[in-house]
Formats: structure tokens, C-alpha cells, sequence
């Protein structure tokens, strides 16, 4: 089920080619990790039969972009440095919020953002969709049909 974060990442790496990518939840909660950089995770929301050889994933991602902090010494650290996300949105919105990962086989369809300034970071949050192909079960085949003719049934 990590078609949608492995997405999600393609997505910034195409944006933000340099900007580290944290996936690792205990890592990002202990703060062990560089600025600027970008920490994703994904929610499922609903996992739906859309059709018999596909899954409709309905699934929020939080996207938390962490400033840089703007340094005056070696000792000090300065007020941080607001990340600039219009790339990324503008990317987005030329795709009319649907992205197709070759990579890995999905198509998402997004819905607009919602943001969350704070002081050292930004959050988008969004709702976002995609199929997600189900293998055909194998059923044997019946080649040889043996008939008994002539039994009678005893009660």
C-alpha cells in the first residue's frame, strides 16, 4: 500500500531534486534530520472494490516542509528561512491535480491543498485518489467431465 507515498516522493524529488526526503516517523518526531527538508506520511482513508480487478485507495498525505534556519555564526542560528512552495503547487496545478507515476503504475487524482504555516515549517495536507490493480485469482480449468450412467440411488 505504498504506491501513494512512493508517489508522493517521486513528486517533490521531481520538484526539489536536492531536498532530503524523511519517511521514517520516530526519526522526524526526534527531530534527527537536516533543514530544509520535506517529511511525508500517508493516511488510508477508504480501500473500496471498484471493479473486479481494481481497488479504488482513497488516502490523505501530510507533506511537512521544514525550513532552513538562516545562520549569522558557526554557533548561532538565525530566524528561519520560508520555504518557497509555489514550484511545487505550480507543478501541480499544470497537471490539474492528477499525476501519473510511470514508475510505479498509479494515477493520483488530487484534491487542492490545505496548508498550515508555522514557525519553522509548513503542512499541506491533501485528499487524493487512485486505482489500484488487483491480481486475477487463477481457477483451475475443468478439461475431462466423467459421467456415471445407469446408477440408481438407494434410499
Amino acid at each position: 500500500m505504498d504506491a501513494g507515498l512512493k508517489t508522493w516522493a517521486e513528486i517533490v524529488r521531481q520538484v526539489y531534486p536536492d531536498l532530503p526526503i524523511l519517511r521514517d516517523q520516530n526519526q522526524w518526531l526526534a527531530g534527527n534530520f537536516e533543514r530544509p527538508s520535506v517529511f511525508i506520511e500517508t493516511d488510508l482513508v477508504s480501500d473500496k472494490v471498484h471493479t473486479p480487478r481494481a481497488d479504488k485507495i482513497i488516502e490523505d498525505v501530510g507533506l511537512v516542509f521544514h525550513y532552513d534556519k538562516e545562520r549569522m555564526t558557526e554557533e548561532d542560528e538565525g530566524e528561519p528561512i520560508p520555504f518557497d512552495l509555489t514550484p511545487f503547487l505550480t507543478f501541480l496545478r499544470q497537471r490539474r491535480f492528477c499525476y501519473s507515476s510511470q514508475r510505479f503504475g498509479v494515477a493520483l487524482v488530487i484534491e487542492p491543498p490545505r496548508t498550515r504555516p508555522k514557525k519553522d515549517q509548513i503542512e499541506l495536507t491533501f485528499r487524493y485518489s487512485y486505482l489500484l490493480s488487483v491480481p486475477k485469482m487463477l481457477v483451475p480449468k475443468i478439461n475431462e467431465f466423467h459421467i456415471a450412467y445407469g446408477k440408481e440411488s438407494t434410499p
